[in-house]
């Protein structure tokens, strides 16, 4: 308490907190990764994600001690989100930072617009849109702009026809962390290091969290996996898939017997973002999305309140 104001204390995701997370995020059929608590438990260590609670509203605080911002708060079934969003300002005010919200919904933001009339001004961020497929396109691949997915499917299945699908169980999570780690020693981009500890963050508390998993082996080798996990009762969210680059098809292949095996009776898959890298997005494209998970940047539109974070 300072001055007789009560400061949000963010504190880390422990798997004990995952019940309550869970709650707030099943009020609405959120589409955006942003809104799991696996995403939030999995990432929170390099991108600096932490949370906090406060009369029945949960606030979200990513980008660390560098660049700081929350995410709109999520006002459970008994609290008001204009009082979160009063709330969240006052936070900004509190910790002398400039107001910033990420991950704002389409939806989010037509309800700021529409109980703060002029307040805000938000600025697409295309490089974190999510990518939403149906998951009768991902499994069937028909049609002709299906055709080259299709193609290189047949390929391998043609080419490997002694390949064989698994779910992931504790029996097969050593060799998935095995592919995971030759992954990392092959693969330099940024921030790959950070990725692995995520994957394995997962391994290690697999059952707790809930997730579902399928891996595709070769010649007694795990050549490609990929971990998933409900988001909601239309849709599943694809949290990681890795597979050997070296072997053509095989994406295609991981990616059809994962969504045909755990999840062909959700109506939609999200495969998350491109992060801005055009090779990334050029093969996220190729799939033909039914719609993106938007998300905006908002700040004030007076730009000195953004300083004050509003005050």
């Amino acid at each position: 308490m300072i001055g007789g104001i009560i400061i949000l204390e963010f504190k880390r995701f422990e798997l004990r907190d995952k019940p309550l997370i869970d709650k707030y995020f099943e009020q609405h059929h959120y589409e955006a990764s942003d809104n799991c608590f696996t995403t939030l438990f999995m990432w929170q260590d390099a991108y600096g994600i932490r949370w906090a609670e406060e009369n029945g509203v949960l606030y979200i605080q990513g980008g660390g001690k560098r660049e700081p911002f929350l995410l709109p708060p999520f006002a459970g079934k008994d609290a008001k989100f204009l009082d979160g969003l009063l709330r969240a300002k006052e936070w900004f005010v509190e910790n002398n930072l400039p107001f910033r919200f990420k991950g704002v919904s389409k939806v989010v933001k037509e309800r700021m617009e529409e109980l703060c009339p002029g307040r805000y001004e938000f600025t697409p961020d295309r490089d974190n849109y999510e990518y939403i497929y149906k998951s009768e396109d991902l499994i069937n691949l028909s049609g002709k702009k299906f055709r080259q997915k299709k193609n290189h499917l047949n390929q391998f299945r043609m080419q490997y026809s002694n390949y064989e699908y698994m779910p992931i169980t504790e029996d097969i999570i050593p060799l998935c962390r095995e592919t995971a780690a030759s992954w990392v020693e092959t693969h330099h981009e940024e921030g790959i290091e950070d990725e692995l500890v995520a994957i394995n963050l997962l391994f290690d508390n697999w059952e707790t969290l809930g997730l579902k998993g399928g891996a595709i082996k070769l010649f007694g080798r795990v050549e490609a996996f990929s971990i998933g996990e409900l988001l909601n009762d239309k849709m599943a969210l694809i949290h990681i898939e890795k597979a050997n680059p070296d072997i053509r098809g095989l994406y295609q292949a991981i990616n059809n017997e994962f969504i045909r095996h755990e999840f062909s009776e959700v109506e939609f898959i999200n495969r998350e973002e491109d992060m801005g890298l055009p090779g990334l997005r050029q093969a996220k494209e190729s799939y033909n999305p039914d719609h993106f998970a938007e998300k905006y940047d908002a700040v004030y539109a007076n730009e000195a309140d953004n300083a004050t974070g509003g005050k």
